[in-house]
């Protein structure tokens, strides 16, 4: 026997949807058998396995032979095992024979099942719309070749299309999608706010590119709810987060957002804030982890703090606490305070008498799986914050982390507010490359074709790094009570950079780091220590040496339990 051929054509009431052809070659197999079959001295089968002539490839094929039944491929799986194990455990050499029949009956019994699967995708493939019977054959053929080790080139190129535009990461298609259907139909389609449906109330917070107030949403009856001390419980559940964009002289370009471009002043910034919320709200793995943004509008009168053309973006109100906050002593003793929020009222009152150094512990754990899940869920779209810190992270009344404020976002998988000599950031938290790309990195081109290139990109330049870093100083400040206070973040910051951001040298050699506790993070035979030094240090030559938040999330720090 030297060769098989199999051809099948799937038929549906209309007729052949398509015709498949597939061939096994005793190439595969002998490859198989030989190497299943491997004498102590291997280095002769794989010189063989190489050689045409013991292939049989100078040869044509015969008939086609009896294909086994769909119960053989574990008969053949469990032979092939068991042999493989018989070699591991005994001196001697395996029999030959029985592997390569085992093996043999293995690849025909592969071929007997994807000849049989046929029928019942020609079923599933006769119940799509006529125009797009032939593509989905096309895909199933080319799968069933990759999946039976019959792959075709342009088979293979039309599989790796697929997954590049639709699974690489961040995605090119939903990127696309997102920036030109999405983004135009909730334009269309989205909440229209204006300043007479909401009265504010206290300014929450002031920053750069503007002011973030406290709101109620007017009552349905459009009576303007009156300013008290107190609200109401119907009031509360009315509540949002305004913030107001600062106008400026720069103003916004036409068609900023698609010319590829960083943003040049607080006007524009407030337009890339609502094109980043608009699109993660669009996500539904994505939209739990952020600040739920309801919409934004443009002023179009003087009324109140309303100034006619400013812009305002609106999110619902889930808390005013932010990490900064409870790391600051507002909520409490630290990190007690969050105790009950984030690992429920009866564990945190039980730790609390029983064991109060795990407790917060756990509390800081908690907190940095949340962080780096919400991370991540932000990176698979493309986008990098720049900004992480306390005091943009929310934490909720269930004990949920959310991340704020994305005015000093990006967009790779667009290029929105994104250029690589340029960033915005805040020192105290910032990766030492002070950039998330290369500065070699060429200018975002129009958001199509840095959607195409952005797998390629991100893959290149690993921006989400830069966000990684600054969670690795956030939990720094967490675990390491001297590290919280701006004085001390501030000698830190100085001590780390004199010892070129190699943690484990500052804790040696710096004298700030022995007067520090690194009691949190030395449980677990140190699992919290070693984490913070893979995130907190530079990149590499090959812009990698950090962990991202998956990675993160992989490590034995969260794997492990603490005991």
């Amino acid at each position: 026997m030297l060769a098989s051929r199999s051809s099948i054509g799937l038929q549906t009431p209309r007729g052949p949807v398509f015709h498949f052809t597939h061939k096994t070659t005793t190439t595969k197999r002998r490859t198989l058998v030989a190497l299943a079959a491997a004498p102590a001295d291997a280095d002769d089968v794989f010189e063989n396995v190489f050689d045409p002539s013991y292939l049989g490839l100078t040869q044509g094929p015969i008939a086609a032979p009896s294909v086994p039944a769909l119960e053989s491929i574990d008969a053949a799986s469990s032979v092939v095992t068991a042999s493989a194990a018989g070699a591991a455990s005994t001196a001697s050499s395996p029999d030959p024979a029985s592997i390569s029949s085992a093996a043999s009956t293995l690849v025909d019994s592969v071929d007997s099942v994807a000849a049989d699967l046929f029928p019942a995708v020609s079923n599933v493939v006769s119940l799509l719309p006529e125009p797009i019977q032939g593509v989905v054959s096309t895909i199933v053929n080319d799968v069933v070749g990759l999946a039976t080790l019959h792959p075709t080139i342009e088979g293979g190129l039309r599989l790796f299309a697929i997954y590049y535009l639709l699974f690489a990461r961040p995605s090119p298609l939903v990127a696309a999608l997102d920036f030109y259907v999405l983004r135009p139909l909730s334009k269309l389609t989205g909440a229209k706010f204006s300043e007479n449906d909401f009265t504010i109330r206290d300014r929450l917070g002031n920053g750069n590119y503007g002011q973030v107030y406290e709101g109620l949403r007017t009552q349905k009856n459009g009576v303007p709810d009156l300013k008290t001390r107190e609200l109401t419980p119907e009031q509360k559940q009315r509540r949002v987060v305004l913030k107001k964009t600062n106008l400026d002289r720069e103003g916004i370009r036409r068609n900023f957002l698609g010319a590829g471009t960083m943003a040049r002043g607080a006007a524009e910034t407030g337009v890339v804030e609502d094109y980043l919320c608009s699109r993660m709200a669009a996500h539904p793995l994505v939209k739990p982890y952020m600040a739920e943004y309801l919409g934004s509008f443009i002023a179009e009168t003087f009324q109140g703090n309303f100034t006619l053309g400013s812009q305002w973006l609106v999110w619902k109100f889930e808390t005013d606490s932010t990490l900064g906050d409870a790391l600051g002593g507002m909520l409490g003793a630290f990190p007690e305070s969050l105790g009950p929020l984030v690992l429920g009222q009866r564990k945190s009152e039980a730790l609390a008498e029983s064991d109060p150094v795990k407790r917060d512990a756990l509390v800081i754990k908690a907190v940095m799986a949340k962080l780096f899940k919400a991370m991540e869920k932000m990176h698979s779209l493309g986008i990098v914050h720049r900004d992480i810190k306390p005091d943009n992270i929310l934490i909720t009344q269930q004990g949920g982390v959310k991340i704020i404020d994305f005015g000093a976002a990006c967009d790779m998988s667009t290029g929105i507010n994104f250029n690589p000599l340029y960033g915005m950031l805040d020192p105290r938290y910032s990766a030492p490359e002070e950039v998330i790309m290369p500065k070699t990195f060429p200018s975002a081109p129009v958001p199509l074709l840095a959607a195409l290139a952005a797998p390629i990109a991100w893959q290149y330049g690993r921006p989400d790094l830069f966000d990684t870093y600054s969670a690795g100083i956030v939990m720094l400040q967490m675990a390491v009570p001297q590290l919280r206070s701006q004085q001390g973040q501030r000698g830190f910051n100085q001590a780390l950079a004199q010892c070129d951001y190699d943690l484990a040298r500052w804790r040696n050699a710096s004298v700030m780091a022995q007067r520090c506790d690194f009691e949190l993070l030395d449980r677990q035979g140190g699992a919290g220590w070693d984490l913070v030094c893979r995130l907190v240090r530079e990149k590499n030559q090959y812009n990698r040496g950090r962990l991202s938040a998956s990675g993160a999330l992989r490590h034995r720090y969260f794997t492990l339990p603490d005991l």
